[in-house]
């Protein structure tokens, strides 16, 4: 993906977030008619919202936003990967990045 790509998804997110809660209000204030624009924003929120992760740019991850998404202190990510329960996509003594599919085994 291209920087220039990434920055109009960048852009895009925060517009349909917006559009979803204005067909949100319609919905509840019983416009049954907006219901298929609010699936299509919803649809297209959520096919964009995996190509937001720092990841999918190629970024990695530092130890910190690693452990954040495995729910877990950092500690205990070092400790895991002391122990060998997982390994880092990039390890070169202390500095250590996450590719973000890691899982603890």
């Amino acid at each position: 993906m291209t920087l220039a790509t990434l920055l109009a998804l960048q852009k895009a997110e925060p517009l349909l977030v917006k559009r979803l809660g204005q067909l949100q209000a319609r919905l509840q204030a019983g416009d049954e008619a907006a219901w298929p624009e609010f699936l299509e924003v919803l649809k297209a929120l959520a096919t964009l919202l995996p190509n937001l992760r720092p990841e999918a740019g190629g970024a990695m991850l530092t130890t910190a936003e690693m452990a954040a998404r495995l729910g877990v202190k950092p500690k205990t990510l070092l400790r895991h990967k002391a122990d060998g329960k997982i390994r880092p996509a990039v390890g070169q003594g202390k500095l250590l990045r996450w590719s973000g599919q890691e899982r603890l085994s």
